[in-house]
C-alpha cells in the first residue's frame, strides 16, 4: 500500500514537471519568433535602403535565428558576394561574427564597425533586444535540462 502511494506520487511529480517543461518550451518558441522577427525587420530595412546604393555603401550584416532542442541562438553574419551577375556565377558567403564567450550579447563596437552609418542605430537596437532574448533563452534551456534531470532521477 505504501509503495503504491509512493509510486503514485512519483507519477504525479513527473506529470507536473512535464507540464512545466512544456510551458518553458512554449516560452522558448515565443522567444524564437520574436528573435526571427527582429532579424526580418533588419533584413527588410536593409533591402529597402540598399536599393540604388553603391556596393561600398550597402549593408554587409545579416542576423539569423536558430533553435535546436532547448537552445536558441541568434547570430550575426558578415555577407560577401563574389562572381559575376552577368555570367550567373554570383554567390553569397556568410562569415560568422564571433560573440564573446560566456556573454549573451555581441561586442557592439565590432558590430558597428561592420554596419553602415545609416543602419547603426537599428543594429544597436536589435542587438540590445537580442541580448535580453538570449539571456532569457539561456536560463530557460538550463531550467528545462534540470527538470529533465529530476524526471530521470525519479525513475531510478
Amino acid at each position: 500500500m505504501k509503495e503504491e502511494a509512493i509510486m503514485k506520487d512519483h507519477v504525479n511529480t513527473a506529470m507536473e514537471i512535464r507540464d512545466s517543461i512544456n510551458l518553458l518550451r512554449d516560452r522558448l518558441g515565443a522567444l524564437e519568433t520574436k528573435s526571427a522577427g527582429l532579424g526580418q525587420r533588419h533584413l527588410d530595412f536593409v533591402m529597402a535602403e540598399n536599393n540604388g546604393k553603391a556596393w561600398e555603401h550597402k549593408s554587409v550584416l545579416h542576423m539569423y535565428t536558430r533553435m535546436r532542442d532547448n537552445t536558441l541562438n541568434a547570430f550575426w553574419y558578415e555577407v560577401h558576394w563574389y562572381g559575376s551577375k552577368a555570367a550567373k556565377t554570383r554567390r553569397m558567403t556568410n562569415k560568422y561574427i564571433r560573440k564573446p564567450k560566456e556573454k549573451h550579447g555581441y561586442n557592439l563596437d565590432a558590430l558597428l564597425k561592420l554596419a553602415q552609418p545609416w543602419e547603426a542605430d537599428m543594429v544597436r537596437d536589435i542587438e540590445h533586444e537580442l541580448l535580453r532574448i538570449r539571456r532569457e533563452a539561456t536560463f530557460i534551456g538550463k531550467a528545462i535540462g534540470l527538470l529533465n534531470h529530476i524526471i530521470r532521477s525519479e525513475g531510478k
